[in-house]
């Protein structure tokens, strides 16, 4: 049934990768991921999580936990958050620490979203994990359990750290989501009582997860009831073959993934250059591509089927300009009757 309140109430919302291009650098990047949360913080949209890649040619964001509190505080009200820290690797007790510190330093501000896919490649998790024998995915109903119970405040159900305190008078909760993209996710999102965020972009089969996290809900201190976004990658302009020349770099991108070739994404030159002729026309359906009216009747099937909350949107292209645009158009097709 199409919730029509949840369509005309839309949130829209930004996943940043600090994306990297051949004419570029890691630290632009990151220089382009602060001017991007000004400009979206000054559009109006609801919040700006940074994504955690490590050792990648591709992405710059390797530490949202860091990032969150320069942006924080270039930014009046946009929510910053993590998309998402991957706790496999780290100490709940730590994350806990760092978002609730984070909470006490900008209240109301700090997401919290969570990751269970590593990241990275073999060698890097290795090497974020450094002799821990608990980053496996066996382990992170355990690490939930655990981080749910430092981030309220109670005893851990994990016997050695019955009396493992977080930093008394620290911040509130942050708001905690987990990302999701696969049945096994969508159930840990609904057993813990986290709003869910549904991966669209790495598989749009997830979208049929929505019935069976909201059949299964558990309210809980972090949600008293479902809650779920849908992240799409997305890039819109002022027409729609103009979005379709924009999306050629990415689109090259994924082509060079495909064949085992990794690096950084080309400038749009460079990718009409390489890229093949038809590749637009047989793009997959994880991308959402076109003036604002195109991209809202391709997005409409997934919010009559999900009636998410909110759109989490990631684009990637260049030049700068070219993505704040795409943020402004996006929220300008929503408002749109």
């Amino acid at each position: 049934m199409v919730n029509l309140l949840a369509r005309e109430t839309m949130k829209i919302s930004v996943v940043d990768q600090s994306p990297i291009f051949s004419n570029s650098s890691a630290n632009k990047a990151i220089k382009e991921t602060r001017e991007l949360a000004k400009y979206c913080d000054s559009l109006g949209l609801t919040r700006f999580w940074l994504a955690e890649h490590h050792g990648s040619t591709s992405f710059a964001g390797c530490s949202p936990e860091v990032l969150i509190p320069s942006l924080a505080s270039e930014t009046e009200s946009i929510r910053i958050g993590s998309g998402g820290v991957m706790l496999m690797h780290y100490s709940p007790y730590k994350v806990a620490e760092n978002f609730r510190l984070l909470e006490s330093l900008f209240p109301n501000r700090i997401d919290l979203g969570l990751g269970r896919a590593p990241g990275s490649d073999a060698f890097q998790a290795g090497a974020l994990a450094y002799g821990s024998k608990t980053t496996g995915p066996e382990f992170f109903a355990t690490k939930m359990n655990d981080l749910k119970s430092f981030l309220e405040g109670t005893v851990s159900s994990t016997e050695s750290f019955e009396s493992v305190n977080v930093t008394p008078g620290l911040g509130e909760l942050p708001e905690v989501w987990l990302l999701v993209s696969s049945r096994q996710g969508a159930e840990y999102a609904a057993h813990f009582g986290l709003p869910m965020s549904l991966a669209y972009f790495i598989d749009p089969s997830c979208i049929d997860l929505a019935e069976v996290y909201r059949d299964n809900f558990q309210p809980s201190i972090f949600s008293k009831e479902p809650k779920i976004s849908v992240g799409v990658f997305s890039i819109c302009a002022d027409t729609d073959n103009e979005a379709e020349e924009l999306s050629l770099s990415a689109a090259a991108w994924r082509q060079n993934s495909q064949k085992g070739i990794f690096g950084s994404f080309p400038t749009l030159q460079e990718a009409k250059e390489s890229v093949n002729g038809d590749l637009i026309a047989t793009n997959d359906n994880r991308t959402f591509i076109g003036a604002p009216q195109t991209v809202r009747q391709k997005l409409q099937p997934i919010l009559d089927k999900v009636a998410p909350e909110e759109l989490k949107v990631i684009t990637i292209c260049e030049p700068l300009s070219a993505r704040v645009r795409s943020y402004d158009l996006i929220k300008q097709s929503f408002a749109l009757n």
